[in-house]
Protein backbone atom coordinates (compact mmCIF):
# COMPACT_ATOMS: atom_id res chain seq x y z
CA UNK A 1 0.00 0.00 0.00
CA UNK A 2 1.21 3.66 -0.83
CA UNK A 3 2.20 5.89 1.57
CA UNK A 4 0.93 9.18 1.54
CA UNK A 5 3.15 12.55 2.31
CA UNK A 6 2.19 16.33 2.71
CA UNK A 7 4.40 18.92 1.99
CA UNK A 8 5.90 20.82 4.94
CA UNK A 9 5.16 23.98 5.64
CA UNK A 10 4.71 25.98 8.97
CA UNK A 11 5.66 23.60 10.73
CA UNK A 12 3.19 21.44 9.89
CA UNK A 13 1.81 18.57 7.10
CA UNK A 14 -0.29 20.01 4.33
CA UNK A 15 -1.96 18.56 1.70
CA UNK A 16 -2.58 19.63 -2.35
CA UNK A 17 -5.45 18.45 -5.20
CA UNK A 18 -2.90 17.29 -7.17
CA UNK A 19 -0.77 14.31 -6.42
CA UNK A 20 2.18 11.93 -7.89
CA UNK A 21 3.74 8.69 -7.18
CA UNK A 22 7.16 8.11 -5.63
CA UNK A 23 8.33 5.21 -7.21
CA UNK A 24 10.91 2.52 -6.07
CA UNK A 25 13.90 1.96 -8.34
CA UNK A 26 14.25 -1.78 -7.43
CA UNK A 27 11.14 -2.74 -8.16
CA UNK A 28 9.13 0.19 -10.37
CA UNK A 29 6.51 -0.38 -8.42
CA UNK A 30 5.04 3.05 -6.77
CA UNK A 31 5.79 3.57 -2.67
CA UNK A 32 4.38 6.90 -1.92
CA UNK A 33 1.85 9.64 -2.94
CA UNK A 34 3.61 13.27 -2.62
CA UNK A 35 1.70 16.28 -4.13
CA UNK A 36 2.31 18.46 -6.36
CA UNK A 37 2.45 22.23 -5.20
CA UNK A 38 1.25 24.41 -7.82
CA UNK A 39 2.50 28.60 -8.01
CA UNK A 40 -0.39 28.93 -5.09
CA UNK A 41 1.12 26.49 -2.28
CA UNK A 42 4.40 27.89 -3.73
CA UNK A 43 3.44 31.47 -2.10
CA UNK A 44 1.90 29.84 0.62
CA UNK A 45 5.32 28.52 1.60
CA UNK A 46 6.81 31.53 0.82
CA UNK A 47 4.99 34.21 2.42
CA UNK A 48 5.30 31.59 5.85
CA UNK A 49 9.22 31.81 5.38
CA UNK A 50 9.49 35.19 5.19
CA UNK A 51 7.56 35.87 8.00
CA UNK A 52 9.93 33.55 9.92
CA UNK A 53 12.98 34.37 8.61
CA UNK A 54 12.47 38.12 9.63
CA UNK A 55 12.45 37.02 13.57
CA UNK A 56 15.30 34.63 12.84
CA UNK A 57 17.69 37.29 11.50
CA UNK A 58 17.23 38.92 15.04
CA UNK A 59 18.21 36.29 17.02
CA UNK A 60 21.80 35.75 18.33
CA UNK A 61 24.28 33.62 15.70
CA UNK A 62 25.38 31.65 19.39
CA UNK A 63 21.40 30.68 19.78
CA UNK A 64 21.30 29.73 15.83
CA UNK A 65 24.54 27.43 15.92
CA UNK A 66 22.38 25.56 19.00
CA UNK A 67 19.70 24.59 17.11
CA UNK A 68 22.04 23.39 14.34
CA UNK A 69 23.73 21.66 16.51
CA UNK A 70 20.55 19.98 18.13
CA UNK A 71 19.45 19.53 14.11
CA UNK A 72 22.44 17.19 13.36
CA UNK A 73 22.01 15.49 17.23
CA UNK A 74 18.16 14.77 15.74
CA UNK A 75 19.84 12.85 12.04
CA UNK A 76 21.85 11.19 14.49
CA UNK A 77 19.47 9.39 16.83
CA UNK A 78 16.95 8.95 13.48
CA UNK A 79 20.06 7.76 11.20
CA UNK A 80 18.35 4.20 10.32
CA UNK A 81 14.56 5.71 10.00
CA UNK A 82 16.63 8.10 7.31
CA UNK A 83 18.72 6.06 5.84
CA UNK A 84 16.02 3.61 5.06
CA UNK A 85 13.87 6.15 3.15
CA UNK A 86 16.98 7.26 0.75
CA UNK A 87 17.85 3.86 -0.02
CA UNK A 88 14.56 3.42 -0.76
CA UNK A 89 13.67 6.40 -2.78
CA UNK A 90 17.13 6.66 -4.38
CA UNK A 91 17.87 2.97 -5.03
CA UNK A 92 21.35 3.49 -3.58
CA UNK A 93 22.63 0.33 -1.39
CA UNK A 94 21.77 0.84 2.33
CA UNK A 95 25.62 0.82 3.45
CA UNK A 96 25.94 3.82 0.90
CA UNK A 97 22.59 5.46 1.92
CA UNK A 98 23.69 5.40 5.84
CA UNK A 99 26.85 6.84 4.88
CA UNK A 100 25.21 9.95 3.73
CA UNK A 101 22.81 10.01 6.68
CA UNK A 102 26.13 10.25 8.49
CA UNK A 103 27.54 13.09 5.76
CA UNK A 104 24.24 15.44 6.28
CA UNK A 105 25.15 15.31 10.17
CA UNK A 106 28.37 16.28 9.85
CA UNK A 107 27.90 19.04 7.34
CA UNK A 108 25.03 20.60 9.49
CA UNK A 109 27.57 20.70 12.52
CA UNK A 110 30.51 21.98 10.43
CA UNK A 111 27.85 24.73 8.76
CA UNK A 112 26.86 25.74 12.58
CA UNK A 113 30.14 26.72 13.38
CA UNK A 114 31.22 28.48 10.60
CA UNK A 115 28.65 30.36 10.34
CA UNK A 116 28.95 31.55 13.94
CA UNK A 117 32.17 32.70 12.58
CA UNK A 118 30.67 34.82 10.23
CA UNK A 119 32.36 38.42 10.43
CA UNK A 120 32.82 41.58 8.74
CA UNK A 121 35.44 44.52 8.53
CA UNK A 122 35.98 48.15 9.99
CA UNK A 123 38.99 49.13 7.45
CA UNK A 124 41.68 51.73 8.92
CA UNK A 125 40.61 54.90 6.73
CA UNK A 126 43.32 57.27 9.06
CA UNK A 127 40.09 59.63 10.43
CA UNK A 128 39.71 58.89 14.24
CA UNK A 129 36.21 60.73 13.51
CA UNK A 130 34.95 58.39 10.53
CA UNK A 131 34.36 54.55 10.51
CA UNK A 132 33.30 52.57 7.71
CA UNK A 133 32.07 49.48 8.80
CA UNK A 134 31.64 46.72 6.38
CA UNK A 135 29.29 43.78 7.87
CA UNK A 136 27.23 40.85 6.51
CA UNK A 137 23.57 40.48 6.43
CA UNK A 138 21.49 37.62 5.59
CA UNK A 139 20.11 37.66 2.11
CA UNK A 140 16.82 36.59 2.67
CA UNK A 141 14.22 33.62 1.88
CA UNK A 142 16.51 30.98 -0.39
CA UNK A 143 14.69 28.56 -3.04
CA UNK A 144 16.91 25.27 -2.76
CA UNK A 145 16.08 23.03 -5.14
CA UNK A 146 17.91 19.78 -4.79
CA UNK A 147 19.07 16.64 -6.96
CA UNK A 148 17.89 12.85 -6.51
CA UNK A 149 21.56 11.20 -6.29
CA UNK A 150 22.25 12.58 -2.57
CA UNK A 151 19.12 14.32 -1.70
CA UNK A 152 19.87 14.64 2.45
CA UNK A 153 23.74 15.61 2.14
CA UNK A 154 23.03 18.34 -1.11
CA UNK A 155 20.13 19.87 0.91
CA UNK A 156 22.30 19.83 4.03
CA UNK A 157 24.54 22.18 2.21
CA UNK A 158 22.12 24.41 0.99
CA UNK A 159 19.87 24.64 3.93
CA UNK A 160 22.89 24.57 7.30
CA UNK A 161 24.96 27.27 5.70
CA UNK A 162 21.65 29.35 4.99
CA UNK A 163 20.25 28.93 8.62
CA UNK A 164 23.43 29.79 10.09
CA UNK A 165 23.65 33.51 8.72
CA UNK A 166 19.50 34.07 9.06
CA UNK A 167 17.96 33.02 6.08
CA UNK A 168 14.66 30.80 6.00
CA UNK A 169 14.75 28.57 3.16
CA UNK A 170 12.08 27.09 0.96
CA UNK A 171 13.18 23.75 -0.32
CA UNK A 172 12.17 21.50 -3.70
CA UNK A 173 13.37 17.92 -3.56
CA UNK A 174 13.64 16.11 -6.87
CA UNK A 175 10.34 14.58 -7.35
CA UNK A 176 11.95 11.10 -7.73
CA UNK A 177 13.09 11.62 -4.06
CA UNK A 178 10.65 13.90 -1.72
CA UNK A 179 10.62 11.54 0.92
CA UNK A 180 13.83 11.93 3.16
CA UNK A 181 13.50 15.30 2.59
CA UNK A 182 10.10 15.62 4.09
CA UNK A 183 11.09 13.23 6.93
CA UNK A 184 13.77 15.56 7.65
CA UNK A 185 11.96 18.47 7.78
CA UNK A 186 9.37 17.01 10.28
CA UNK A 187 12.16 16.13 12.29
CA UNK A 188 13.83 19.54 12.21
CA UNK A 189 10.89 20.98 13.71
CA UNK A 190 10.40 18.44 16.75
CA UNK A 191 14.30 19.35 17.31
CA UNK A 192 13.46 23.00 17.87
CA UNK A 193 13.64 25.13 14.39
CA UNK A 194 10.77 27.68 14.90
CA UNK A 195 8.36 26.80 11.73
CA UNK A 196 8.79 28.12 8.53
CA UNK A 197 12.29 28.01 8.11
CA UNK A 198 12.49 25.12 6.37
CA UNK A 199 9.59 25.13 4.21
CA UNK A 200 9.77 21.93 1.58
CA UNK A 201 7.19 22.09 -1.79
CA UNK A 202 6.86 18.84 -3.90
CA UNK A 203 6.71 18.57 -7.22
CA UNK A 204 7.88 18.36 -10.41
CA UNK A 205 10.41 21.13 -11.91
CA UNK A 206 8.48 22.88 -14.91
CA UNK A 207 5.52 23.35 -12.20
CA UNK A 208 7.07 23.66 -8.64
CA UNK A 209 10.38 24.56 -9.40
CA UNK A 210 9.72 27.07 -11.90
CA UNK A 211 6.76 28.79 -9.39
CA UNK A 212 9.63 28.86 -7.03
CA UNK A 213 12.44 30.34 -8.98
CA UNK A 214 9.92 33.01 -9.98
CA UNK A 215 8.90 34.68 -6.86
CA UNK A 216 9.61 37.22 -6.10
CA UNK A 217 10.31 37.31 -2.73
CA UNK A 218 12.84 34.27 -3.17
CA UNK A 219 15.79 36.33 -3.08
CA UNK A 220 18.21 33.48 -3.88
CA UNK A 221 18.36 29.81 -5.54
CA UNK A 222 20.72 27.20 -5.01
CA UNK A 223 20.65 24.40 -7.00
CA UNK A 224 22.18 21.38 -8.06
CA UNK A 225 21.47 19.35 -11.40
CA UNK A 226 21.75 19.44 -14.48
CA UNK A 227 23.40 21.95 -16.95
CA UNK A 228 20.33 22.22 -18.86
CA UNK A 229 18.22 22.98 -16.19
CA UNK A 230 20.41 25.20 -14.37
CA UNK A 231 20.70 27.34 -17.98
CA UNK A 232 16.65 26.88 -17.64
CA UNK A 233 17.08 28.69 -13.86
CA UNK A 234 19.40 31.08 -14.47
CA UNK A 235 17.44 32.64 -17.50
CA UNK A 236 14.07 33.01 -15.27
CA UNK A 237 16.06 34.24 -12.09
CA UNK A 238 17.29 37.64 -14.76
CA UNK A 239 14.03 38.94 -14.12
CA UNK A 240 14.76 38.94 -10.50
CA UNK A 241 18.39 39.73 -10.48
CA UNK A 242 19.10 36.60 -8.04
CA UNK A 243 21.57 35.40 -6.23
CA UNK A 244 22.32 32.38 -8.12
CA UNK A 245 24.56 29.33 -6.42
CA UNK A 246 24.21 26.67 -9.44
CA UNK A 247 26.32 23.43 -9.36
CA UNK A 248 25.74 21.37 -12.32
CA UNK A 249 26.82 18.31 -14.38
CA UNK A 250 29.89 17.62 -14.95
CA UNK A 251 32.28 15.07 -16.91
CA UNK A 252 35.73 14.60 -15.22
CA UNK A 253 38.52 13.52 -16.32
CA UNK A 254 41.48 11.74 -14.86
CA UNK A 255 45.46 11.97 -16.34
CA UNK A 256 47.18 8.44 -15.49
CA UNK A 257 51.04 9.29 -16.03
CA UNK A 258 53.56 6.80 -17.21
CA UNK A 259 55.34 7.11 -13.72
CA UNK A 260 51.96 6.47 -11.99
CA UNK A 261 51.93 4.39 -9.04
CA UNK A 262 48.40 3.57 -10.03
CA UNK A 263 47.61 -0.38 -8.87
CA UNK A 264 48.15 1.23 -5.22
CA UNK A 265 45.23 3.42 -6.25
CA UNK A 266 43.30 1.60 -8.42
CA UNK A 267 40.47 0.22 -6.36
CA UNK A 268 39.69 3.90 -5.24
CA UNK A 269 39.69 5.05 -9.51
CA UNK A 270 37.17 2.08 -9.68
CA UNK A 271 35.28 3.31 -6.68
CA UNK A 272 35.20 7.08 -7.82
CA UNK A 273 34.02 6.54 -11.27
CA UNK A 274 31.10 3.71 -10.25
CA UNK A 275 30.28 4.56 -6.57
CA UNK A 276 26.29 5.33 -6.72
CA UNK A 277 26.12 3.80 -9.85
CA UNK A 278 27.99 6.83 -11.79
CA UNK A 279 25.15 8.94 -10.56
CA UNK A 280 27.27 11.83 -9.10
CA UNK A 281 28.56 15.08 -10.90
CA UNK A 282 32.75 14.63 -9.79
CA UNK A 283 32.86 10.85 -10.24
CA UNK A 284 35.71 9.90 -13.03
CA UNK A 285 34.36 9.61 -16.22
CA UNK A 286 37.48 10.45 -18.27
CA UNK A 287 40.37 7.81 -17.64
CA UNK A 288 43.17 9.44 -19.94
CA UNK A 289 45.97 6.58 -19.43
CA UNK A 290 49.41 7.00 -20.19
CA UNK A 291 50.15 4.39 -23.28
CA UNK A 292 53.26 2.94 -21.63
CA UNK A 293 50.90 1.72 -19.40
CA UNK A 294 47.91 0.75 -21.41
CA UNK A 295 47.59 -2.49 -21.56
CA UNK A 296 48.24 -3.48 -17.90
CA UNK A 297 46.04 -0.85 -16.51
CA UNK A 298 43.13 -1.70 -19.42
CA UNK A 299 42.80 -5.39 -18.36
CA UNK A 300 43.42 -4.89 -14.66
CA UNK A 301 40.61 -1.68 -14.43
CA UNK A 302 38.19 -3.94 -16.55
CA UNK A 303 38.76 -7.22 -14.60
CA UNK A 304 37.64 -4.73 -11.28
CA UNK A 305 34.82 -3.42 -13.11
CA UNK A 306 33.89 -6.68 -14.26
CA UNK A 307 33.42 -7.89 -10.60
CA UNK A 308 31.23 -5.20 -9.66
CA UNK A 309 27.90 -6.75 -8.03
CA UNK A 310 25.02 -4.91 -9.26
CA UNK A 311 22.07 -5.60 -6.83
CA UNK A 312 19.00 -5.12 -4.87
CA UNK A 313 19.61 -2.04 -2.43
CA UNK A 314 19.15 -4.46 0.63
CA UNK A 315 21.12 -7.07 -0.20
CA UNK A 316 24.35 -6.44 1.70
CA UNK A 317 26.54 -7.42 -0.93
CA UNK A 318 25.29 -4.92 -3.49
CA UNK A 319 27.94 -2.61 -4.47
CA UNK A 320 25.54 -0.91 -7.59
CA UNK A 321 22.03 -0.33 -7.17
CA UNK A 322 19.42 0.25 -9.91
CA UNK A 323 19.71 4.23 -11.81
CA UNK A 324 16.98 6.22 -10.28
CA UNK A 325 14.34 6.34 -12.48
CA UNK A 326 13.15 5.03 -16.16
CA UNK A 327 14.44 8.60 -17.54
CA UNK A 328 17.86 8.49 -16.25
CA UNK A 329 18.55 4.50 -17.63
CA UNK A 330 16.91 5.49 -20.80
CA UNK A 331 19.42 8.44 -21.60
CA UNK A 332 22.28 6.11 -20.49
CA UNK A 333 21.15 3.50 -22.99
CA UNK A 334 21.05 5.73 -25.19
CA UNK A 335 24.08 7.50 -24.76
CA UNK A 336 26.06 3.96 -25.10
CA UNK A 337 24.15 2.79 -28.07
CA UNK A 338 25.20 6.38 -30.01
CA UNK A 339 28.86 5.17 -28.88
CA UNK A 340 28.27 1.57 -30.12
CA UNK A 341 27.46 2.76 -33.43
CA UNK A 342 29.77 4.84 -33.77
CA UNK A 343 32.43 2.34 -33.70
CA UNK A 344 33.56 2.31 -29.74
CA UNK A 345 34.27 -0.85 -28.09
CA UNK A 346 31.68 -1.28 -25.17
CA UNK A 347 32.56 -3.27 -22.47
CA UNK A 348 29.31 -4.70 -20.34
CA UNK A 349 28.72 -7.01 -17.12
CA UNK A 350 25.83 -8.89 -17.94
CA UNK A 351 22.96 -8.49 -15.28
CA UNK A 352 21.46 -11.30 -13.28
CA UNK A 353 18.24 -12.20 -14.76
CA UNK A 354 16.40 -11.15 -11.34
CA UNK A 355 17.24 -8.02 -12.30
CA UNK A 356 15.54 -7.25 -15.66
CA UNK A 357 12.53 -5.70 -13.07
CA UNK A 358 14.16 -2.30 -11.88
CA UNK A 359 16.20 0.47 -13.28
CA UNK A 360 19.22 -1.51 -13.13
CA UNK A 361 22.17 -0.85 -15.33
CA UNK A 362 25.29 -2.83 -16.30
CA UNK A 363 28.69 -1.65 -15.24
CA UNK A 364 30.08 -0.42 -18.53
CA UNK A 365 33.81 0.74 -19.98
CA UNK A 366 34.38 1.69 -23.09
CA UNK A 367 37.40 2.07 -25.45
CA UNK A 368 38.17 3.33 -29.16
CA UNK A 369 35.83 6.33 -29.17
CA UNK A 370 36.27 9.01 -31.55
CA UNK A 371 37.68 12.29 -29.73
CA UNK A 372 34.19 13.98 -31.24
CA UNK A 373 32.14 11.50 -30.29
CA UNK A 374 29.34 13.63 -29.08
CA UNK A 375 28.74 11.21 -25.65
CA UNK A 376 32.11 11.60 -25.05
CA UNK A 377 31.64 15.04 -24.21
CA UNK A 378 28.14 15.20 -22.41
CA UNK A 379 27.54 14.07 -18.70
CA UNK A 380 26.76 10.54 -18.29
CA UNK A 381 24.46 10.06 -15.20
CA UNK A 382 25.62 6.09 -15.29
CA UNK A 383 27.66 3.18 -14.58
CA UNK A 384 29.86 4.15 -17.86
CA UNK A 385 33.75 5.15 -18.46
CA UNK A 386 36.27 5.73 -21.03
CA UNK A 387 39.76 4.45 -21.26
CA UNK A 388 41.69 6.83 -23.54
CA UNK A 389 45.21 6.31 -23.90
CA UNK A 390 47.91 9.34 -24.65
CA UNK A 391 51.32 9.92 -25.83
CA UNK A 392 52.27 12.82 -23.75
CA UNK A 393 51.02 15.09 -20.81
CA UNK A 394 50.10 18.22 -23.49
CA UNK A 395 47.95 16.46 -25.39
CA UNK A 396 46.51 14.84 -22.21
CA UNK A 397 45.55 18.13 -20.70
CA UNK A 398 44.44 19.67 -23.80
CA UNK A 399 41.57 15.99 -24.54
CA UNK A 400 40.69 16.94 -20.27
CA UNK A 401 40.00 20.08 -21.39
CA UNK A 402 37.75 19.94 -24.19
CA UNK A 403 34.99 19.34 -22.40
CA UNK A 404 32.34 22.14 -21.96
CA UNK A 405 32.26 20.77 -18.24
CA UNK A 406 35.04 21.74 -15.19
CA UNK A 407 33.64 20.46 -12.22
CA UNK A 408 36.97 18.29 -11.00
CA UNK A 409 39.65 16.56 -12.41
CA UNK A 410 42.29 14.01 -11.43
CA UNK A 411 46.11 13.73 -11.36
CA UNK A 412 48.30 10.27 -10.75
CA UNK A 413 51.80 10.50 -10.70
CA UNK A 414 54.41 10.35 -8.71
CA UNK A 415 56.20 13.20 -9.12
CA UNK A 416 54.86 16.33 -7.06
CA UNK A 417 55.98 18.95 -9.66
CA UNK A 418 54.39 17.71 -12.09
CA UNK A 419 51.33 17.10 -10.55
CA UNK A 420 51.16 20.13 -9.09
CA UNK A 421 51.74 21.93 -12.77
CA UNK A 422 49.06 20.16 -14.70
CA UNK A 423 46.65 20.70 -11.67
CA UNK A 424 46.96 23.79 -12.82
CA UNK A 425 46.22 23.24 -16.40
CA UNK A 426 43.23 21.79 -15.50
CA UNK A 427 40.27 24.18 -16.00
CA UNK A 428 38.08 22.26 -12.85
CA UNK A 429 36.95 23.24 -9.85
CA UNK A 430 38.64 20.74 -7.81
CA UNK A 431 41.95 18.26 -8.28
CA UNK A 432 42.65 15.49 -7.18
CA UNK A 433 46.25 14.76 -6.79
CA UNK A 434 47.40 11.24 -6.09
CA UNK A 435 43.76 10.80 -3.93
CA UNK A 436 40.27 10.13 -4.59
CA UNK A 437 38.24 10.75 -1.61
CA UNK A 438 34.82 12.85 -0.76
CA UNK A 439 34.92 16.40 -1.10
CA UNK A 440 35.54 18.11 2.41
CA UNK A 441 33.36 20.91 4.24
CA UNK A 442 35.93 23.26 5.13
CA UNK A 443 37.02 22.98 0.60
CA UNK A 444 34.92 25.09 -1.42
CA UNK A 445 33.45 23.20 -3.79
CA UNK A 446 31.71 23.77 -7.10
CA UNK A 447 32.81 24.20 -11.15
CA UNK A 448 34.10 26.30 -13.89
CA UNK A 449 32.72 26.48 -17.37
CA UNK A 450 29.46 24.79 -17.39
CA UNK A 451 29.64 22.84 -14.50
CA UNK A 452 28.44 26.27 -12.30
CA UNK A 453 28.33 29.41 -10.53
CA UNK A 454 29.41 29.88 -6.92
CA UNK A 455 30.59 27.51 -4.34
CA UNK A 456 29.25 25.39 -1.79
CA UNK A 457 30.82 24.15 1.40
CA UNK A 458 33.60 26.35 3.35
CA UNK A 459 33.15 29.57 4.75
CA UNK A 460 33.27 30.46 0.66
CA UNK A 461 29.83 28.56 0.88
CA UNK A 462 28.51 30.68 3.73
CA UNK A 463 29.17 33.76 2.85
CA UNK A 464 27.28 33.31 -0.19
CA UNK A 465 24.01 33.27 1.57
CA UNK A 466 24.86 36.57 2.53
CA UNK A 467 24.33 40.58 1.14
CA UNK A 468 27.90 42.73 2.04
CA UNK A 469 26.16 46.59 3.68
CA UNK A 470 28.73 49.19 3.70
CA UNK A 471 27.79 51.44 6.64
CA UNK A 472 29.32 55.10 7.06
CA UNK A 473 29.71 55.98 10.35
CA UNK A 474 31.15 59.87 11.03
CA UNK A 475 30.76 61.14 14.82
CA UNK A 476 32.61 64.55 14.22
Amino acid sequence: MKEKFGFWMDGAEQWAESRMAVVDPASEEPIAVVPVCDAACVDRAVLGATKAQKLWKETAPQHRRDVLRSLAESVRVHRESLAHLVSRETGKPKQAATAEVDNTAQLIDYFAEEGYRLSGLIPRLGDPQRHTLVVREPLGVVGAITPFNYPLSTLACKVAPALAVGCAVVAKPDEHTPLSTLALARLFSEAGLPSGLLQVVTGPGPVTGAALVDHPDVRGITFTGSTEVGKEIQRRAAGGVKRLILELGGSCPAIVCHDADWRRYLSHMVAQAYKNSGQYCYRITRFYVARTLWKPFFDEFTTRVMRLRVGHPADPKTELGPLNHEGIRRRVSEQVSRLQQAGATVLQAPLRQELRQGFYFPPTVVTGVEPHASPLHEEIFGPVTFLIPFDDEVEAVAKANGSPYGLAAYVFTQNLAKGLRLAHSLEAGSVWINGVHQALPEAPFGGMKESGLGREKSRFGVEAFTELKTIYLDYS
